[in-house]
């Protein structure tokens, strides 16, 4: 009986673990972000702008990101992610290519964790030639 107990106890922490952790990389409202110059997101690119990203309804960890009048309107489906070293707060990371800008990773601030978004194939075939330089843009929460 010692045992069971035990190992109920065991299993209630390691729920409650990952249940802490995963919440720390959920956006919970909404990021918004400018953008000077077009960028890709998965297969779709998105003039200069005002963008919105906020979670989007799904089995999977899916983000909708949208110009702030609201169109277009493109979903991504993401994956945990860590933030680089000395990197805090909220922002965003794009993959700069000579001729394409990707958005990558989201990190919405106040924990460790954030997105790594899925390349859409033009990313993939510029990484298939050329390595990407980083850029971080801010982004605030509403």
């Amino acid at each position: 009986m010692k045992t069971r107990v035990s190992r109920l106890v065991v299993l209630a922490l390691g729920v409650l673990t990952i249940g802490v952790l995963a919440d720390r990389a959920q956006i919970t409202s909404q990021l918004d972000f400018k953008m000077s110059q077009p960028f890709t997101v998965a297969n779709t690119t998105l003039p200069a702008g005002n963008y919105i990203v906020r979670p989007f309804s799904g089995e999977q960890v899916l983000l909708e990101i949208a110009n702030a009048s609201g169109k277009p309107i493109v979903i991504v489906e993401a994956e945990p992610a860590q933030p680089a070293a000395g990197q805090s707060g909220t922002y965003l990371v794009f993959n700069r290519y000579k001729s394409l800008l990707a958005l990558s990773q989201i990190f919405p601030g106040g924990g460790n964790t954030g997105y790594q978004l899925v390349q859409g194939h033009l990313e993939k075939q510029a990484a298939k030639t050329e390595k990407p330089t980083k850029l971080s843009v801010t982004a605030t929460t509403k």
